[in-house]
């Protein structure tokens, strides 16, 4: 299997072409419901392929019931999510048994035919992306101005498919882009959902600083009558699930990446080094380029042929050699 590689195809086609058992950890950022066109070309998800179809308003097919789009466009939340936990299907099967799945995924307001302007988006930011983008009324049931809970309707997805939930961490935004909405709160965080395909997975400890004076009183109990503290204890504590990452300011054509420190984490916890890192949705390449700093072969799936062309800019930039 061919590593260190960026495949410019959509994320089911790409999976396609991995093999079973072959990767050590997968780490990704999917498409958010309802945000962004990005002018790629639609296919088929669900029904037949040699159907001659009859699609509705909504690219659904009458005859088939396949969608003709792009994946974060469905008309329905539901049909989104079921799209999305069909492709974590097929990265559940290139996915170790030993493998981890590090999920960041935000939520969307219910807006009807406003859904693909985030609230926080400065004016005139990545209008390349902004296009009309519809929901099915006849289905789409949130009430106006409402939190959608997408993430919440995904990990329970999830779960029910197989995936072990270890953890649902919190990535806090110190830096949030100020809202001009004024009926609600500023929203400074999203989730990452950290999964196990089976329950004994490879995993490496991560610790975190102590708080306040906590170092000086481990460093001044006495010893337990079973055995004295671990040499580890004086290190840091074990690694807590709120995480305070600023975002960082990308000068691509790239809205959103998330910033490199918040897969550092999932990437040395989640795969020895000289091991496989996959993103089925790679985007400007973070993944790739975090993965390769810290001694991993990476893999990466992106159908936009922009986008795949700014991760290999930013790999060739930084040609930092394979840590072994």
């Amino acid at each position: 299997m061919r590593t260190d590689v960026i495949f410019n195809t959509d994320a089911a086609s790409g999976l396609g072409r991995l093999p079973d058992n072959s990767i050590d950890c997968i780490v990704t950022s999917p498409p958010y419901w309802q945000l962004r066109d990005y002018g790629l070309s639609p296919i088929l998800f669900g029904g037949r392929q040699d159907c001659e179809h009859d699609f509705d308003d909504y690219a659904t097919c009458r005859s088939c019931g396949g969608w003709l789009g792009q994946l974060g466009q469905e008309p329905s939340r539901e049909m989104f999510l079921e799209h999305l936990v069909g492709i974590f299907d097929e990265c559940r099967r290139v996915l170790k048994s030993t493998g981890t799945l590090w999920v960041n995924l935000g939520d969307s307001y219910s807006k009807l035919n406003k859904y693909n302007r985030p609230d926080d988006w400065p004016p005139g930011k990545n209008a390349h992306c902004l296009k009309t983008l519809r929901v099915d009324l006849s289905i789409h049931r949130v009430p106006h101005k409402s939190l959608c809970n997408i993430p919440g309707l995904f990990a329970e997805m999830m779960i029910l498919r197989g995936w072990i939930l270890r953890n649902e961490i919190i990535w806090h935004k110190p830096s949030a882009v100020p809202t001009p909405v004024k009926d609600r709160f500023t929203v400074d965080f999203e989730k990452v959902f950290f999964f196990a395909k089976s329950p004994k997975y490879d995993f490496r400890q991560q610790l975190e600083p102590y708080a306040g004076n906590e170092t000086n009183r481990i460093s001044r109990q006495p010893e337990h009558p079973t055995g004295s503290k671990s040499r580890n204890d004086l290190q840091g504590r074990n690694k807590r699930t709120v995480w305070r990452i600023t975002t960082e300011i990308s000068h691509e054509k790239h809205y959103a990446p998330y910033p490199q420190k918040l897969i550092e984490t999932p990437i040395e916890a989640g795969c020895s080094p000289g091991g496989v890192v996959l993103d089925p949705f790679l985007g400007s390449g973070t993944t790739a380029l975090v993965a390769r700093r810290l001694g991993r072969h990476y893999i990466g799936i992106e159908p936009n042929p922009e986008y795949v062309a700014i991760a290999r800019a930013r790999l060739e930039r930084d040609p930092e050699p394979l840590k072994q």
